[in-house]
């Protein structure tokens, strides 16, 4: 049901279920709630019937739904430590998003549930093997599972639609918990419930920081325009950049890709904000925003010569939410801050 109902609405209404699959969104929540709830039961178990190796795959499932939700950053709104925002692709908290890490997450989960959901059972089925699978305390997964641990892996060989790896993995979280030596009627009522738990949380983390948002905004609102003024108006923007069609980015991408010079985002960086005191520095040189998330560039050629320069903050919920206008929520479920300005470009 899961992966049939997903597709087809991925298939029949793509804008919504893009929406669905953003980070802090319920697919997200209830993929970080599957693997912590698998985690927890697991280690428990593995702990109470000295069962090392599945002690192990428990720690597995946490250490994943601490990456998945980058270990509270987004939840909370705190600032990474300067070397994941220096290194990190999306300047964030966790090891998957490391250039060249060997955590890379599609095939990680890919090994994961190959190894336990579809390796393992069949090694369990050897005479010889039990014995040391009994040794080593690992209790194998339902053989009736293996279908849909192989079904999860083609899915992400695949790749049918894009943001199949978000859905996949909630999924992944799923097999995991059925897989955790627990009933099935006690997993199905907790996989059930965990919707309702990823829905809570996910109204809830874009509520964490009301108190301190009138500030942060005023400064948020600063600094884009700022960072806009220094693009259109100044001399921020390299010639790369004014070659482009198109461009998205991250403004800390955007430096390290070579498409706006550092050192010339005076106006960005001459912004004082009171309510982040003692973090403006690290914030100004890695484009971060009041609420810990990077600010974003997007730059688009509108006819002729002209460019059309956007810089955009997630706002006080840490999450993008343009393309949320017009499905009839409230100004509140979409509170980016985010200036324009046209800038004339000579073709080179």
């Amino acid at each position: 049901m899961w992966l049939a109902g997903v597709s087809v609405y991925g298939l029949l209404a793509p804008d919504r279920y893009e929406i669905l699959m953003q980070e802090d969104r319920i697919v997200e929540w209830a993929t970080v709630w599957l693997f912590l709830i698998a985690g927890g039961i697991g280690l428990l178990r593995g702990i109470r019937q000295h069962r090392l190796f599945d002690g192990l795959v428990a720690l597995f499932c946490l250490f994943v739904a601490g990456e998945e939700f980058s270990w509270g950053q987004r939840l909370i709104g705190y600032y990474p430590p300067e070397f994941f925002l220096e290194h990190n692709f999306q300047q964030e908290t966790n090891l998957h998003n490391l250039p060249q890490s060997f955590l890379q997450p599609k095939w990680v989960l890919m090994m994961a549930l190959a190894g336990y959901g579809i390796l393992l059972p069949l090694v369990a089925r050897q005479t010889n093997a039990r014995g040391f699978l009994s040794r080593i305390g690992a209790t194998t997964p339902a053989l009736e599972l293996l279908p849909w641990f192989a079904a999860a892996v083609v899915l992400l060989l695949w790749y049918p639609l894009p943001f199949t790896g978000e859905w996949v993995e909630a999924f992944g979280g799923g097999l995991f918990l059925l897989s955790s030596g627990i009933s099935a009627t006690a997993s199905g009522i907790i996989i059930a419930a965990t919707i309702g738990l990823a829905a809570i949380t996910t109204t809830a983390s874009g509520q964490l920081q009301r108190g301190r948002d009138e500030q942060r905004a005023v400064c948020a609102e600063q600094e884009v325009s700022g960072l806009v003024s220094d693009i259109v108006s100044g001399s921020a923007g390299t010639d790369d950049l004014w070659q482009m069609r198109r461009i998205h980015k991250r403004v800390w991408s955007s430096i390290v890709e070579e498409y706006l010079h550092p050192n010339r985002l005076q106006t960005f960086k001459s912004v004082t904000c009171t309510a982040t005191t003692g973090e403006s520095v690290s914030r100004h040189t890695y484009g971060i925003d009041p609420w810990g998330s990077p600010y974003w560039l997007e730059v688009e050629r509108t006819s002729g010569d002209d460019r059309r320069v956007t810089v955009y903050s997630f706002g006080p919920n840490r999450r993008r939410d343009r393309s949320e206008e017009g499905t009839g929520n409230t100004r509140e479920d979409y509170d980016d801050i985010r200036v324009s300005a046209v800038r004339s470009v000579n073709p080179k």
